[in-house]
């Protein structure tokens, strides 16, 4: 695997950190803000900013542009994109009609289908004319785009589902050696990664129609690319797997809305996410039962990507179906789940918690060591980083101290996760590549299991609550299943890409919950990664 998709990945992934604050800050002055006064159409409460979309496109264009800069990127994807964001933009800021949304949709999606985004084989219709391939080509962009549209009504599901779907299409276009798609579909991923740290439930920040927008359209865009290049060997329905759950919205909310008369284009709460909510989940349910079904048709079109159209068909068939139905059934018979969070969660602890909860005051002290520690170890040790990604990690450490030194002796939350953030993804990559010697990659990872089970035992011990899992952890623990195996056959067995994993994984917890324990804490860890990113330079 290329040095290159690891370092657009991560490139990216710090950009996004580093816009969503300031996209945060100053969403009010710019006018992108959702407000739910007076609208019961909205789940949220209060103006959120709906600015996340710009930081999502501009961290993810510029890792491109950095990393593959002579790329083969078609001029009709750029020359759509900025057309379909444009016309996004103007709903975020002023609210267009339907027909004008449509209308910004439409010619987007002809000008990329003028550079070739065809379905130049369509399954079922061998030899069918070409407007055929181009009217069905349309139609299923389209409905696309506005199937990921819809979809954004909770937190963190439109960015989660397409999340999932990119790193099918990265796997598939590295298997099929089309470079370009690999490294712009690992590019928006990061991108998206970074947005729904932001954009779980509770949200601070929505993509707005400029983000859901571009990111249906670069999903069907990128899907139609890896599976009717020359080089694919894939089924040429593969993306209607890919894509299975934002077609499936339109495939239930269409017939809703021609049998209640309401106009297809418009707003209403008949989506999937919200009969699923109309069963009696918590939001963060719907958003995490949806998460699985994305998983279980991405894993069946890795699967079945070799199978003939009509298998893949029958199943997506089956698939839609079978949930559809079991809503329906359930809608039917008023079926209702109530499962409200326990009361006194964090009280339940038993006797040998209790007797130890007076090491908690201590843990914040020791957890600040360890990953400091490791990081500084770090530094000394990456002396095999490409040094474009040594440089960009110092430009943001320099980026840093001026806004440390701008807000005072107490640098704010966004600084010390930008540092930590920083130092982890990029010293632990610089270990992995530097050391190669067995005991002592089995010794680190070891250090970082024992704090992973302090980080558990630390948060089991006390009443507080500093951080809870949410939907991202839940996208991370299904990646980590689902790439383990590909990342082993890839790299051979007990593959130290898993241990890269393992440790970033362990380590950004830890600096979580470090963030949550107060000032000093915050204080410590950000000093901490800030000189092992400058012992780094010093270092090289």
């Amino acid at each position: 695997m290329e040095v290159r998709y690891l370092y657009g990945f991560l490139l990216a992934l710090l950009l996004a950190m580093a816009f969503f604050p300031l996209l945060i800050r100053y969403s009010v002055r710019w006018g992108l803000v959702d407000d739910s006064t007076g609208n019961a159409r909205k789940i949220h409460t209060g103006v959120i900013p709906r600015s996340g979309g710009l930081g999502i496109i501009v961290a993810a264009a510029l890792s491109v542009l950095i990393v593959q800069p002579t790329a083969d990127t078609s001029f009709s994807f750029i020359a759509a994109c900025l057309v379909i964001i444009s016309f996004g933009l103007l709903d975020d800021i002023r609210e267009l009609n339907p027909g004008q949304k449509l209308a910004g949709q439409a010619i987007g999606v002809i000008i990329a289908m003028m550079g070739g985004m065809v379905f130049t084989e369509l399954p079922f219709f061998p030899g069918s004319h070409p407007f055929f391939s181009h009217a069905i080509t349309f139609l299923f962009v389209m409905g696309v785009i506005n199937g990921v549209n819809f979809s954004d009504g909770m937190d963190g599901l439109a960015a989660g589902t397409t999340l999932m779907g990119l790193v099918l299409i990265f796997v598939l276009a590295v298997e099929s050696g089309n470079t370009a798609v690999a490294v712009m579909s690992l590019a928006i991923s990061a991108s998206v990664l970074g947005f729904l740290r932001f954009n779980t439930h509770p949200a601070r920040i929505f993509m707005g129609d400029a983000g859901s927008q571009f990111l249906g359209f670069a999903l069907a865009w990128l899907a139609i690319t890896v599976s009717q290049s020359e080089n694919s060997q894939v089924t040429t329905l593969l993306p209607l797997l890919i894509l299975g759950i934002p077609v499936m919205d339109i495939l239930q909310v269409v017939p809703v809305r021609v049998h209640k008369q309401l106009p297809l284009p418009g707003p209403d709460k008949e989506h999937f996410h919200h009969q699923v909510a109309k069963l009696g989940f918590y939001q963060y349910e719907v958003v995490s039962i949806i998460y699985l079904l994305q998983a279980i048709l991405l894993g069946s079109a890795y699967v079945l990507r070799f199978e003939s159209n009509w298998v893949v068909a029958a199943f997506y068939g089956a698939f839609v179906v079978t949930v559809l139905g079991c809503i329906y059934l359930a809608n039917v018979k008023g079926w209702k789940c109530r499962q409200p969070l326990p009361a006194g969660t964090y009280e339940r602890r038993n006797s040998l918690f209790r007797r130890i909860s007076g090491l908690h005051r201590h843990t914040e002290f020791v957890f600040n060591a360890i990953v400091v520690s490791i990081l500084v170890l770090g530094g000394f040790c990456s002396k095999e980083l490409p040094v474009p990604l040594v440089y960009s990690g110092l430009a943001v450490g320099i980026f840093l101290v001026i806004i440390k030194f701008l807000y005072g002796t107490a640098p704010p939350a966004f600084v010390g996760r930008m540092a930590s953030y920083t130092a982890v993804v990029l010293l632990m990559y610089g270990m992995t590549l530097t050391i190669e010697t067995p005991s002592i990659n089995r010794l680190i990872d070891g250090v970082i299991a024992v704090l992973a089970m302090m980080l558990i035992l630390s948060i089991r011990i006390t009443r507080k609550q500093y951080f809870g899992l949410t939907t991202e952890d839940l996208l991370v623990a299904l990646f980590f299943i689902a790439l383990a195996p590909l990342l082993l056959n890839e790299f051979g067995q007990g593959s130290i890409i898993l241990s890269l994993v393992f440790r970033i994984w362990v380590l950004l917890y830890t600096c979580e919950y470090l963030m949550a324990r107060g000032m000093k804490a915050r204080e410590r860890l950000t000093y901490g990664s800030l000189c092992a990113l400058f012992i780094t330079v010093i270092n090289l």
